[in-house]
C-alpha cells in the first residue's frame, strides 16, 4: 500500500470522487481505443450501477462504479468494526468496472449460424479491445498514482462477456483507494 504525506496529496475527493476517477479511465480507455486498428466505439460513458447492452450499434465503452468498501489494509475489505480512537477505517475502495462491448455476429440470410470468417473478424476485434482497455486503464492508473491523484489501485480480471442480445465484449475490473472521508 501507498502512504503519502498528507500536505503532499491533492488527492480526488468530494462526492464525485467515484464519478471523476471513472470519467479519467473511460477518457483514457477511449482515447486508446480511438487509435487502435478497431477504431473507438459509438458510444462511450460512464453509467450508474450495472452496465446494460440496451442497444449494441456496434460499440459501447462504458464505466461503472460498481461497489465501495471500507479497508485498512487496501485491497482486503474491512469486515469488523474499527477499533478504539478511530471512528473509521483509512481507505473508501472502489471496484470499477470497465466495458468495450462490439455487436456480435449473427446469422445472414439462411444461414442458422454467423460465418467462421465473423466469428474470427469478431474474435479479433473483442482481443484488440481487451488489451487496449486493459493497457490504457493500467497506465492512467499508474499515473494517477504517482501524481498523487489516487493513494492505491490493483488491476483484477478480465473477462469476455457475451454474445447476448447481439453484443460480445470484455469486461475489465479494477480496484481504487483514496482516504475515507
Amino acid at each position: 500500500s501507498s502512504i503519502r504525506n498528507e500536505e503532499d496529496m491533492p488527492l480526488i475527493s468530494g462526492v464525485l470522487r467515484w464519478y471523476t476517477v471513472a470519467e479519467e479511465l473511460r477518457a483514457a480507455a477511449y482515447a486508446t481505443m480511438a487509435g487502435s486498428s478497431v477504431g473507438p466505439p459509438d458510444r462511450s460513458c460512464v453509467v450508474p450501477g450495472a452496465i446494460a447492452w440496451d442497444e449494441c450499434d456496434c460499440g459501447l465503452l462504458a464505466v461503472s462504479v460498481a461497489r465501495t468498501y471500507y479497508s485498512d489494509d487496501f485491497p482486503t475489505e474491512q469486515t469488523a468494526k474499527v477499533g478504539a480512537g478511530s471512528c473509521r477505517p483509512a481507505w473508501d475502495v472502489a471496484e470499477i468496472r470497465v466495458q468495450a462491448i462490439r455487436c456480435a455476429p449473427s446469422p445472414q440470410g439462411e444461414d442458422l449460424s454467423p460465418t467462421c470468417a465473423a466469428l474470427n473478424t469478431s474474435a479479433q476485434e473483442v482481443a484488440i479491445d481487451a488489451a487496449t482497455v486493459k493497457s490504457a486503464v493500467s497506465l492512467k492508473l499508474c499515473q494517477m498514482e504517482e501524481s498523487n491523484e489516487v493513494i492505491d489501485y490493483l488491476v483484477q480480471g478480465q473477462t469476455v462477456e457475451g454474445p447476448q442480445g447481439g453484443c460480445v465484449g470484455s469486461e475489465l475490473r479494477v480496484l481504487v483507494a483514496l482516504p475515507a472521508e
